[in-house]
């Protein structure tokens, strides 16, 4: 768990930003009323030269302002931005999971039975605990790594400890907030589309050239000629009708503020990470390969910042009255001969987004882990980050277990902690745990097996087709299968017969399970384990440890907690 040495400074160096911006603020009103003023006395007076020499100086100084004082109003929001991620990181680690709004609802998919069983996606999810990306490819690549991962160079995985313990990761977190929500959901895909296609001149072009032309030389003649003004407009209305006309094209209608947002934030992202001046080799790597790709980005950000002027009703009258449209135009050909993907700005950013997502695991835990191959699953003091105060339990594992225990001592909790960090495991990311030894083992699960009123199906027929997916899998790759109370849905005779064929099948293919029951009679199953979760009677009231035991429980308390409950 990383302590926040440096969250006491940043109090002041956010009230310091805040002086700053106000006091830029209040110059940059001051000239921008001066320029109305100047403006004004240009119309009505009339002394072009005087009062439009003064306009064009006014500005110039209100550009010229923006651009460089920007930087200071950037540092500000960045300020804020990181306030918040240290509150983030507080109300996690309060297990204030309701706070955090992303909960990967579009990623559930009722055939994976994990999503739902194991809370992967959804509200007071894994995804919802572990997510810090904002990007359209970070936020997939997270949820592919927790479902159905690539597997990852040990490199990705010291990368994540690395973040785990740098309080620097804060600040990229930070600036993953700037994909906010005008560019939320955005792919970057849309925006490669766009330069996947030229724009084609037509012969008529050749009149918004004409017009503007024309216009240029009357406006240049009405300042040092004296031509009568009047007549521009003429010219004026002709080019406003002449760019409705030509330059009507899909480009225009395309939503370039979101574009340029985001683009913008990927920039602003990659100078924050270079200049963090990291040690990790890995994280290096995919900054120096996004670093060609710069010049190419700031293009398109120039571009998209043109093409979004035009959300502005003044710009987009004056664009059309100046045919503007038109080299913009020229400008977007010109970029698309070039043919520009952003390929390892967008793939490398969305790595570095996963990474950090994972190494959420080690800033706000105090026990987490590398895990690490071994033939057998080997654990000491796993825990499930969902479960406030979770007692921790440590296991060695080399074949099927037969779990039983009494109603509420822990059973199914066990079985969701292993599989979520055997998955964790799968992802290239750190767990839950002192220690994690083990093989990449596909998951499936069987842990929330109702019926399924609107689909006509029994509980125990779930269960069935659930069985029928673990026996497809276990013929193709090692598996964990974590079975919840065996064909809870039918008589126990059957129940019996059914679940010790499945526990043969199983041990045929090697698999590794866990199949909690109330049977007793299935711990005689052949080669398996038996372990046990149990409860304590202390001054007649009921006690559980949640630890798991070597054997077979002998207790029952069903009957206590109906007396419990005022039934009995």
């Amino acid at each position: 768990m990383i302590n926040f040495k440096n969250e006491n400074n940043l109090d002041n160096e956010i009230s310091k930003y805040k002086k700053i911006t106000m006091i830029i603020s209040i110059i940059r009103f001051i000239i921008a009323i001066s320029l109305i003023i100047s403006l004004i006395c240009l119309f009505s007076i009339g002394n072009y030269y005087l009062y439009g020499t003064i306009s064009i100086i006014l500005l110039a100084t209100f550009i010229i302002l923006i651009l460089f004082t920007n930087k200071y109003y950037k540092k500000y929001s960045l300020l804020n931005k990181k306030k918040q991620i240290y509150q983030n990181h507080y109300n996690r680690r309060n297990h204030n999971l309701n706070l955090f709004h992303d909960t990967g609802n579009e990623f559930i998919n009722k055939d994976d039975y994990r999503s739902s069983d194991l809370d992967i996606f959804g509200k007071n999810s894994l995804f919802q605990y572990l997510n810090v990306a904002k990007t359209y490819y970070g936020r997939r690549l997270l949820k592919k790594q927790l479902t159905d991962p690539d597997i990852m160079s040990i490199d990705f995985t010291k990368s994540i400890y690395y973040l785990a313990n740098e309080e620097k990761s804060l600040d990229i977190e930070a600036a993953l907030l700037e994909f906010n929500e005008s560019a939320y959901g955005i792919s970057p895909d849309e925006i490669r589309s766009i330069f996947n296609s030229k724009i084609i001149f037509k012969p008529i072009f050749i009149l918004p050239i004409l017009s503007f032309i024309i216009t240029i030389f009357y406006l240049i003649g009405i300042f040092t000629l004296s031509f009568s003004a009047p007549y521009i407009v003429i010219f004026l209305v002709l080019n406003v009708i002449l760019s409705l006309i030509c330059l009507k094209n899909n480009v225009y209608s395309a939503p370039n503020s979101k574009y340029h947002t985001l683009l913008l934030a990927y920039k602003d992202l990659y100078k924050i990470i270079k200049s963090l001046d990291l040690k990790d080799e890995y994280l290096i790597s995919l900054i120096n390969e996004i670093a060609p790709e710069i010049s190419s980005l700031n293009n398109a950000i120039h571009l998209f910042s043109f093409l979004a002027m035009r959300d502005n009703i003044i710009f987009k009258l004056l664009s059309n009255i100046f045919i503007v449209d038109f080299f913009g135009i020229l400008i977007f050909n010109n970029l698309v001969k070039k043919n520009y993907n952003l390929n390892y700005i967008f793939i490398n950013t969305s790595i570095i987004e996963c990474a950090l997502s994972l190494a959420i695991v080690g800033i706000d835990n105090e026990i987490y882990s590398i895990p690490e191959d071994n033939d057998i699953i080997d654990v000491l003091n796993m825990y499930h980050p969902l479960v406030k105060n979770c007692v921790p339990n440590s296991l060695k594992m080399d074949k099927g277990i037969i779990l039983t225990g009494s109603n509420m001592s822990g059973k199914t909790t066990f079985m969701r902690t292993l599989g979520i960090n055997q998955i964790l495991k799968n992802a290239g990311g750190l767990v839950f745990a002192e220690s994690f030894k083990g093989p990449k083992l596909n998951v499936l699960t069987s842990l929330r097996c109702n019926d399924m009123l609107e689909e006509g199906v029994s509980t125990f027929y779930a269960e069935i087709l659930r069985m029928k997916k673990m026996n497809q899998a276990i013929k193709e790759e090692k598996t964990l299968l974590l079975v919840d109370e065996i064909f809870k849905g039918t008589n126990q005779e059957e129940r019996l017969t059914a679940a010790f064929k499945i526990i043969d099948i199983f041990n045929e293919y090697k698999s590794l399970f866990i199949i909690s029951t109330h049977d007793n009679q299935l711990t005689e199953a052949n080669n398996i384990d038996n372990y046990h979760f149990n409860e304590e009677y202390i001054d007649n009231k009921i006690s559980f440890d949640y630890k798991i035991k070597k054997g077979i429980c002998e207790s029952k308390n069903a009957l206590y907690l109906l007396k419990l409950a005022d039934i009995l």
